[in-house]
């Protein structure tokens, strides 16, 4: 085996590039392992090819955790300037769109060769095809093998290999892999910002149609999330902006926890007022509309077959169809029964507890010289940028304290 490096950088994903960046910019030895044949390439995929770089909103509330202050903590460190001052000494010129933030070059790959021009500079080597399958202590340093026979050792290791989302793009869950082998605690992750599995005849009758909505999450009755933007009906249940945002708690309710009333409501007309819908149905109605009309002007066409068929099903009385569709139309119910898979997953909920790690430096608990950044920690934010800010910030963190360890 050859002699130690002082860092390796396990994952070339976002938290792991930032992490050899700064390790190396710390004076250490850095060696950045990754299984994939190039580096970034989930970044490459990330903001439709544009790159949500991080949001001008940056904010620890938004983020979920088992622990809220290692959040803090890391952004009390890295804040949204910080990150700004970073991406700007990589040679980018960032612009803003309602408060997310892209390379002004709108495209991702130019982010990820800057990193690579950074990591070239700082003289950091890499490791393609490097898939780690065993991580363990050995006297002061730590062992590395990867699947194809190649080992190296390194007096201290970031684990960066991402959480279990986009598993072609290079997270498959195998870092969290490694660092249960070591002992860390996994808080099960299941998928987020994921389309939901509906079972409901208006997904099948709307197929491929998009409307603005607003969705709302419900576990056992309570209300867990809520947002605006879109819901896209497709033949397995809903997806959109909308319902991606409210994932989350339904993936947690589903998937890890075993819940059985988990429902998606939607107010599929959220520029009406309910008061404001009912009246113009009941005008509508009592000028003769046919049924199978009355929301002409309000939603799509291909709603109203199956509007007219709904209101037949339930036999309204004469002149209270209106009544019957307003009340429908500002709250339909969607029972979930699951949800999309890690392929279709855009963030991973869960991970490696995040209160086995220092808030300070994001130094393992169990094993002095591991640290732990970026989306293997059980920390996540909504759309819109902060997970990749979260995947930036943690890294600078975790690679600044790994060259400062004696």
């Amino acid at each position: 085996m050859e002699k130690a490096w002082d860092v390796a950088v396990v994952g070339g994903g976002a938290a792991g590039l930032a992490a050899a960046v700064a390790a190396a910019g710390g004076g250490s030895s850095v060696v950045l392992l990754d299984r994939l044949p190039r580096l970034g390439k989930k970044i490459l995929a990330t903001g439709g090819g544009r790159c949500n770089l991080s949001n001008e909103n940056l904010s620890p509330a938004v983020f979920s955790s088992t622990s809220p202050g290692l959040v803090d903590s890391v952004f009390g460190l890295v804040g949204g300037d910080d990150l700004r001052v970073f991406f700007q000494g990589l040679g980018l010129v960032l612009t803003s769109e309602e408060g997310r933030l892209y390379p002004a070059t709108q495209q991702a790959a130019t982010v990820v060769k800057a990193l690579e021009l950074e990591i070239s500079r700082a003289g950091v080597r890499v490791e393609l095809g490097f898939e780690v399958q065993s991580l363990n202590r050995r006297g002061r340093a730590f062992a590395l093998e990867a699947a194809d026979g190649r080992r190296l050792s390194a007096k201290r290791v970031v684990l960066s290999a991402g959480g279990k989302s986009y598993p072609a793009l290079g997270s498959n869950g195998s870092g969290h892999e490694l660092a249960r082998r070591l002992g860390h605690r996994l808080i099960p992750p299941v998928p987020a910002a994921v389309p939901l599995l509906v079972k409901d005849p208006l997904c099948q009758a709307l197929q491929g149609q998009r409307i603005k909505a607003r969705a709302s999450a419900w576990v056992d009755g309570l209300m867990r999330g809520e947002a605006g933007g879109e819901i896209l009906f497709a033949s397995y249940g809903l997806s959109g902006t909308a319902v991606l945002d409210v994932s989350e708690p339904v993936s947690v309710a589903l998937n890890r926890e075993g819940r059985k009333d988990v429902v998606l409501a939607a107010d599929l007309v959220p520029f009406l007022s309910a008061d404001a819908l009912r009246v113009e149905l009941e005008r509508r109605e009592r000028g003769g509309w046919p049924q199978n009309s009355l929301a002409t002007g309000i939603l799509p066409e291909k709603f109203n077959p199956w509007l007219s068929g709904w209101l037949a099903s339930r036999h309204p009385e004469s002149g209270t169809a209106a009544s019957f569709l307003a009340a429908l139309l500002k709250d339909k119910r969607f029972p979930v029964h699951g949800t999309r898979g890690w392929n279709e997953a855009e963030f991973t909920a869960g991970g490696v507890a995040a209160s086995e790690v220092s808030a300070s430096n994001l130094e393992s608990k169990l094993f002095p010289g591991l640290y732990l950044a970026g989306e293997i920690l059980d920390v996540q934010g909504p759309r819109g940028g902060f997970n990749l800010a979260w995947a930036w910030a943690s890294g600078l963190v975790a690679g600044r304290a790994a060259a400062e360890r004696p």
